[in-house]
């Protein structure tokens, strides 16, 4: 009988050790969180071409709380992102993988011209790290703005096909990482005639998957 419940005490260790150590590697992942504020944002002034904003957001993967610092959160690695825009329906308009604003820009590239725009540079992002993600361009003469990405290169900065005239959309977000899970979040965005009148305003908490 000792040895049965010595066993059982044995066994019952064992499990709750395995279901604690599941958890723990579970809570390691990384854990993206991402927001429009107007530190993402670059206003910038352009010789002999007027002025321009490029609206982001902020991709930060965050350290654990002070209670469970001490527990190692992974990197998020090679985070792929995917941005697309909505009508007020949550009607697809259109979508495109998103260039992150560290990465080089497509004139700067000497070669695989034609891989970067379809497949633009992931980044790694560590713990207590952020990125920028363009989500949209807009010219201060233009009425319209539109999705920017590293086709902007060879389309003078306007995307025909991404482009969003005047009025209010829906922007999700999503970000693949090679970690095996993937997060995503809302946006509002009001497209007005004036750049100081266009915004980008988060909608939801991230989720991840």
């Amino acid at each position: 009988m000792i040895n049965l419940w010595s066993f059982i005490i044995s066994f019952v260790a064992s499990l709750l050790a395995i279901i604690i150590t599941l958890v723990i590697e579970r809570r390691r992942l990384p854990h993206l969180e991402i927001v429009a504020s107007e530190e993402a944002n670059a206003d910038n002034t352009y010789p002999g071409g007027g002025r321009w904003k490029f609206f982001r957001v902020a991709v930060s993967n965050k350290p654990f709380s002070k209670l469970l610092r001490w527990v190692p959160r992974q990197t998020a690695e090679n985070c792929r992102p995917k941005i697309e825009f909505y009508d007020l329906n949550k009607k697809l308009l259109f979508g495109f993988n998103g260039r992150w604003a560290s990465t080089p820009e497509l004139p700067q590239l000497e070669h695989d011209h034609l891989l970067k725009l379809l497949y633009p540079d992931p980044v790694t992002i560590p713990v207590g790290d952020s990125e920028f993600l363009d989500i949209i361009v807009k010219y201060e003469k233009d009425k319209e703005a539109y999705g920017w990405n590293n086709e902007a290169y060879i389309h003078n900065w306007r995307i025909p096909h991404y482009k969003l005239n005047c009025g209010k959309y829906l922007v999700k977000v999503t970000i693949n990482t090679q970690n095996g899970i993937s997060f995503n979040r809302w946006f509002d965005l009001i497209v007005e005639e004036k750049i100081k009148d266009t915004s980008l305003i988060s909608r939801k908490s991230s989720r991840r998957r």
